[in-house]
């Protein structure tokens, strides 16, 4: 704990003067909050947001625990503005470093810490331990690049996680990775995948005519872009732009990745419209692709594609959530690299409902394919609707574990 701290102190030195901004931004929590909660949730991005916020409606309706007794904080900007709008004591993770996180446990003294898949940061799971308060990891999960980490550094971190009372994990792997770093197998349990529970209602006013698009025209969202990966979409794109009736949905990760899209779909001459100019200068005939630079959307064009590639599986980032366009009935495609959603992509392609590209050149070949073959594209679309009902039910077997190990029944 002492050389953690201390390698904390020295990276806060020599960064302060980039990050000082983030800084203060972050350790403004501590003059925000002005009173104790009984339960702090934490995550990181907008999709365990979406489920912590589940986790919390689901976990309050079920105990005599209120709202307002929850903490959530969460680290990226994007997550904190959607969840303010559902749960209103929301706020930015602060700085995991000693002297912070000792004073803001010491202000909330939670009676448990519940924390969603990778935040494993040390100090504020030691600082919950000490002030005895309980601490479960929820659709727990180690990625390759973080079992590699927690491997290489496990003198440093590994008095964090070892203080966690209960694990519950996705899948197999998770366990067998966490097994491997020390964590008692007693504390584990390999409870499923918590995004099978994600709810598929979107905006019925949400539809191919509503954005401007025909009723016949065939959509292929590709959603989560990663860098580097938007050169290899466009490519796809071009080589598929003179299809009839087919149009594109370009869904970024990241906003920042908007400008490189637009400058590949320049230099291929593909004529788009960014989802904020829409209402501005959106020509129905002439406009062959969306680019989408708002957040919080993706489920929106999922929810009106034929087909969903689902990026960060192109290139070796370990994939985004195949979950979600699944459970809403569409045809799933995605590259090899899909460590982080391995269950569930070993699941779609067992049961024909869900496709693996491992040849990105032949892509639009494949897609052609699809779209020329009704039954094939029905059926696959309703083998992952239905596959992903029957796994359904995974949050509240997780809130009852909760309750029962907290004393709230």
């Amino acid at each position: 704990m002492i050389v953690y701290n201390i390698v904390i102190t020295f990276l806060l030195i020599v960064l302060f003067p980039l990050l000082h901004r983030e800084y203060y931004a972050r350790v403004a929590i501590l003059n925000k909050i002005t009173k104790r909660y009984k339960i702090w949730v934490h995550c990181a991005s907008v999709g365990e947001t979406k489920i912590a916020l589940k986790f919390i409606s689901q976990f309050c309706s079920m105990t005599k625990i209120s709202l307002d007794d929850i903490l959530l904080t969460v680290v990226t900007p994007s997550a904190l503005k959607i969840a303010k709008k559902l749960h209103k004591e929301t706020y930015l993770f602060p700085l995991d470093y000693f002297f912070i996180t000792r004073v803001l446990v010491k202000k909330i003294s939670p009676k448990a810490l519940i924390i969603f898949e990778t935040e494993l940061w040390p100090n504020y799971i030691y600082f919950v331990k000490k002030f005895n308060g309980k601490i479960f990891l929820l659709n727990g999960r180690i990625s390759n690049k973080t079992f590699i980490i927690l491997t290489i550094f496990k003198p440093l971190l590994s008095f964090g996680y070892k203080n966690i009372d209960y694990f519950l994990l996705r899948e197999k792997i998770d366990f067998l990775r966490f097994k491997k770093v020390g964590v008692d197998i007693t504390k584990m349990f390999i409870s499923g995948n918590m995004k099978y529970d994600e709810e598929e209602d979107v905006n019925a006013n949400f539809n191919k005519t509503t954005i401007g698009f025909n009723k016949n025209d065939r959509i292929i969202t590709f959603g989560s872009i990663r860098e580097k990966e938007e050169k290899i979409v466009i490519e796809v794109v071009n080589k598929l732009k003179t299809v009839e009736n087919l149009k594109f949905i370009l869904a970024p990760r990241h906003l920042s990745l908007v400008a490189a899209i637009l400058t590949q779909l320049d230099k291929y001459g593909i004529c788009y419209v960014k989802r904020t100019e829409m209402n501005k200068k959106f020509l129905l005939d002439s406009v062959k692709c969306i680019v989408v630079d708002t957040l919080g959307e993706l489920k929106k064009f999922y929810s009106i594609c034929d087909i969903a590639f689902v990026c960060g599986s192109i290139l070796p980032y370990g994939g985004q959530n195949i979950i979600e366009p699944a459970s809403m009935g569409k045809v799933v495609m995605f590259g090899p690299y899909i460590s982080n959603f391995l269950e569930p992509a070993m699941l779609l392609l067992k049961n024909n409902a869900g496709i693996m590209v491992k040849d990105m050149n032949t892509l639009h070949q494949q897609i052609l394919d699809l779209l020329s073959n009704e039954n094939k594209l029905k059926t696959i679309a309703e083998n992952a609707k239905n596959l992903i009902s029957q796994l359904k039910g995974v949050t509240q077997k997780n809130v009852e574990f909760v309750i029962s190990k907290l004393n709230l029944v």
